[in-house]
């Protein structure tokens, strides 16, 4: 048992690890200013008449830093510099108080805004979700995160009563994965004013410090009318191709193939498909395992075939939800090559037709075979 267990905990570490590396890839394909621009053209209404490649090129202040670099919010902010890197040295990816611990931002940076006659900076914080219901509102983690950027200026943007010297903060975050009837979709939330009584109004730039965005991208969004959630969609694609990506950034966004953005594009392509299927093989064997123990306990040759198909649905059912159609077919094609499985129970479990599953199994190993 301790071998089993063993065995599974260092599983979960290996999917885990991989899964961190995507993270990261992700967060720093996103934060090339050339993708940040179309986010920011979709998200704030301040670069809604300005072109993407000004908005990379003018308005986006610095570099953008991605986990680096710390501050402790109780204590004068420290300016470390970062060696060799494109980040920003001013801002800080972590708010970091004694009391609460640490809150890590995944993007941080700083833009100037376009049209306002004087020089108006606001600071951007970028989040990349796997999903939208991770136990809590999203929203709610929005506004904290906000919340936190505007306490965090004290000391170093404003000190004692300047409070005319707050920086507008934007909260922006991307769910991946999402239920269809939110997929594709972008929302935003704002202090707006109320006039209770009277006819006197603020000037808006004084209590329009926090807005929190979030886009859902979800099954729909690689067919989006908005462009960053369809840029966004095809960045994070689990079927396309590291190539196929490359050739939607070039010529659909006009975005440069540097070899930092080649980079990020192909590893996260290869650590995406590492993941799904280490997770899909891993479901199969768990469904293998608890069908073969169910056949066995029932001592009959049917009750092994019919625990054995259970194992196989459980299985595949698991690996669908963490992988690609692609991984399935794959142990699927090795299963039935070897005998495990005959091609009409395979097709069954896939949801297609026999002769279509054959034609792919067939198409497969002659592929091979070249």
């Amino acid at each position: 048992m301790k071998r089993t267990r063993t065995s599974e905990i260092a599983k979960d570490l290996d999917v885990a690890g991989q899964r961190a590396r995507y993270d990261a890839a992700a967060r720093r394909l996103v934060a090339q200013k050339s993708i940040l621009a179309y986010i920011l053209k979709s998200t704030m209404e301040e670069f809604q008449n300005t072109s993407v490649k000004h908005i990379a090129e003018r308005y986006i202040e610095g570099m953008p830093q991605v986990a680096q670099m710390a501050v402790q919010q109780d204590l004068p902010a420290e300016k470390d510099s970062l060696s060799g890197s494109n980040r920003l040295s001013t801002f800080t990816t972590e708010d970091v108080s004694i009391v609460e611990g640490a809150v890590r931002y995944d993007i941080h940076f700083m833009v100037c805004l376009p049209g306002q006659g004087e020089r108006v900076e606001a600071i951007i914080n970028i989040e990349v979700q796997n999903n939208d219901t991770p136990g809590y509102p999203i929203v709610k983690r929005g506004i904290y995160y906000g919340s936190r950027m505007i306490s965090a200026q004290r000391g170093t943007g404003f000190k004692n009563q300047e409070y005319n010297k707050i920086k507008k903060v934007v909260s922006i975050w991307i769910c991946e994965d999402t239920a269809k009837q939110r997929a594709d979709s972008m929302n935003e939330y704002s202090f707006t004013e109320q006039c209770r009584r009277g006819t006197y109004q603020e000037q808006q730039k004084n209590y329009d410090l926090i807005r929190v965005v979030i886009l859902r991208l979800g099954k729909e969004g690689e067919r989006s009318q908005d462009d960053a959630i369809r840029l966004l969609s095809y960045i994070f694609s689990e079927k396309k191709t590291p190539e196929e990506k490359k050739t939607i950034l070039s010529k659909e966004f006009q975005i440069a193939m540097t070899e930092t953005i080649k980079e990020e594009v192909e590893e996260m392509c290869n650590l995406s498909a590492g993941i799904m299927e280490r997770s899909i093989r891993r479901g199969l064997e768990q469904g293998l395992k608890q069908g073969l123990e169910q056949g066995l306990k029932q001592g009959l040759e049917q009750g092994l075939k019919q625990g054995l198909e259970q194992g196989l649905e459980k299985g595949l059912e698991q690996g669908r939800e963490q992988g690609r159609e692609e991984g399935a077919m794959l142990i699927l094609n090795q299963l039935v090559k070897n005998k495990k499985c005959s091609i009409e129970e395979a097709a069954k479990l896939m949801g297609k037709e026999v002769s279509e599953f054959e034609k792919q199994y067939k198409a497969y190993y002659e592929e091979k075979q070249e």
